[in-house]
């Protein structure tokens, strides 16, 4: 059996933050976030789907979320596991399709089970809309 690195703690808390800071951000709308973890590169990943992927392209929209993370304390690891995706993209559809008329879904892990096609490992939800 394969090494799986924990989420750790301090990553919960990042996400947590940042997610907050992103949920009401008018600039910036966001529709939900989630740590996911990638067995092709054995990392957590925080996935942070976002309208502006669409309306102005992923590196525009990574130069926009770079203004709002520079306000905040985190380490570069934790900046560099950052993936922005469309709200479009068929991984957020399919849990949106699952978990998007749930109250709330933060602090909920999934694991070991396939949605939309995709096998997940492991993810832990902060908020799918």
């Amino acid at each position: 059996m394969a090494y799986v690195e924990a989420l750790e703690g301090t990553d919960i808390d990042f996400g947590k933050v940042l997610w907050h800071k992103l949920r009401g951000n008018k600039e910036f709308p966001t529709d939900g976030a989630l740590w996911l973890f990638q067995s092709e590169s054995g990392k957590w990943h925080l996935l942070i789907a976002s309208p502006r992927v669409d309306q102005v392209g992923p590196r525009e929209a990574y130069r926009e979320l770079l203004s709002i993370t520079s306000r905040m304390t985190a380490d570069s690891d934790q900046l560099s596991r950052i993936e922005l995706i469309s709200p479009k993209q068929p991984l957020y559809l399919a849990l949106r399709s699952v978990f998007g008329k749930t109250a709330s879904v933060e602090g909920a892990r999934i694991g070991s089970t396939q949605i939309g096609g995709r096998y997940i490992d492991d993810a832990y939800l902060y908020e799918i809309r």
